[in-house]
């Protein structure tokens, strides 16, 4: 009976993690509900008879950490009540504050590691723990990726009610100097000099960074520009964004919050040549921050597809478009954003690409109006934002009845709900891959291959 409990108490915790960044609320909402009556009335009664009454705020527990969930905490229990700790490790024993406690967990603060886990090392930052920008920096590296691949693996069972027992392989390169693309903040101080940082873990307050073990070296360099010439920063400006292409990088400082992302776009185009291709992005449109990893994550997702006819949905600048045109004889990409489309369209005519044609609309209106005048593909790309495909959008493309398909994915609570249906519409599993494009965070990227079931 507790351990159903605990599931339940889990799967809570991470859609709540899950609802702090995804916009389709009501369909995650959903399936939380789903996942509550699958846990008996009694169950809950006792995690709160025997695990609320005995825990306050500000009590000391001595506890063992269990796992790390999606979020990157630590689960333990005190008793029967589930208690979540940051900056915890498997295998940790420590002595730790209570500081919330909600209807049906915890959450607790690190007093003392009274015996650290063999997966512990000293964080390389010494922002770490302050600066809310990683979570992980904490764990070596190979248990960074082991956590990764069970924050997956736990989602599709207890998202999903798919109980993968195939491997989950990873990919991974350099865990530190990788990111082409960073929005830094700034905060000023009382006599108006300009602070430039992270937010602090669940605040707005910034942690002055002066240098970020995890930008490219190229980022650092302008990053510790700014400091040394604080001038160079606008006054009423509240971030900054770094894009880092082959030969340049851009400072695009910015006022403002996502209203003026075509304005902010527009101010400069980055490049980078990636598999054969030349690739142009905004400050703002979507591309992805691992530049080492990234040919990896085309090559995983693409594969050794190929046919006649393949879609791109939630194509962005054109990524796997461009790619899919050496294996296809025709690519439709389709992308909605028109920061993005613009950019996509410049790459597939500056890289003399005739059969990728793009079309600027929305995933949901080209499946509904324009989906129906193309012959059944033979590959389907998606790449959904974190809230991921839904439901009406995986009903319309099941009916384009594609017999083989991969799904990109960066939350893996969305990915569950949508491969819970895609199952559902008679596709199988055939590989699934975890990419860690943001090593020191909890963040992971995942690659799912399906096949229409025999």
């Amino acid at each position: 009976m507790q351990e159903t409990t605990f599931d339940w108490l889990l799967i809570a915790f991470e859609i709540e993690c899950t609802l702090k960044t995804v916009m389709a609320l009501s369909e995650i909402t959903t399936v939380y509900c789903l996942l509550i009556f699958m846990t008996t009335t009694e169950d809950i009664l006792e995690s709160q008879a025997n695990g609320h009454s005995r825990i306050a705020a500000g009590e000391i527990y001595d506890v063992a950490i269990e796992k790390l969930v999606y979020g990157g905490d630590g689960f333990a229990h005190i008793g029967s009540q589930a208690v979540f700790v940051p900056f915890a490790a498997v295998g940790d024993q420590l002595r730790v504050r209570i500081t919330e406690v909600e209807r049906n967990y915890a959450r607790g603060v690190i007093e003392e590691i009274l015996h650290a886990s063999a997966d512990r090392r000293t964080p390389p930052c010494p922002h770490f723990g302050v600066c809310g920008g990683c979570q992980l920096q904490h764990l070596s590296y190979a248990a960074q990726l082991n956590a990764k691949v069970a924050f997956v693996r736990e989602s599709l069972r207890r998202l999903g009610c798919i109980d993968w027992d195939g491997e989950i392989a990873t990919r991974s390169a350099d865990e530190f100097g990788y990111r082409s693309r960073a929005e830094l903040k700034i905060a000023r101080d009382e006599f108006g000099k300009a602070r430039i940082g992270y937010y602090r873990p669940a605040s707005q307050r910034v942690c002055e960074v002066e240098s970020c073990l995890i930008l490219m070296p190229a980022a650092n360099r302008e990053l510790q520009r700014l400091h040394a010439e604080p001038s160079l920063i606008p006054n009423d400006a509240t971030r900054v964004h770094f894009t880092v292409g082959d030969t340049e990088v851009i400072v695009t400082p910015a006022t403002g919050e996502n209203g003026k992302s075509e304005a902010v776009d527009a101010l400069g185009t980055a490049y980078q040549r990636i598999a054969g291709f030349n690739y142009g992005f905004g400050v703002r449109s979507f591309f992805q921050g691992n530049r080492l990893l990234v040919e990896d994550l085309v090559h995983t997702a693409i594969g050794d597809a190929k046919g006649k006819l393949a879609v791109d949905l939630y194509a962005g600048v054109g990524l796997f478009s461009l790619q899919l045109a050496k294996t296809f004889e025709q690519v439709v990409a389709v992308e909605g954003n028109r920061p993005a489309a613009s950019h996509g369209m410049e790459n597939v005519r500056s890289n003399n690409l005739p059969n990728v044609r793009y079309e600027q609309l929305s995933v949901e209106a080209w499946l509904k109006y324009k989906s129906v005048e193309l012959p059944c593909p033979d590959f389907v790309l998606l790449d959904p934002p974190r809230s991921g495909a839904g439901a009406q959008v995986i009903e319309r493309l099941v009916a384009m009845a594609a017999p083989q398909m991969a799904y990109v994915s960066c939350d893996p609570a969305t990915l569950a709900r949508d491969l819970r249906l895609l199952v559902n519409y008679g596709y199988s599993i055939e590989s699934i891959t975890a990419l860690d494009m943001f090593p020191q965070t909890y963040h992971v990227e995942t690659v799912v291959r399906l096949r229409i079931a025999d």
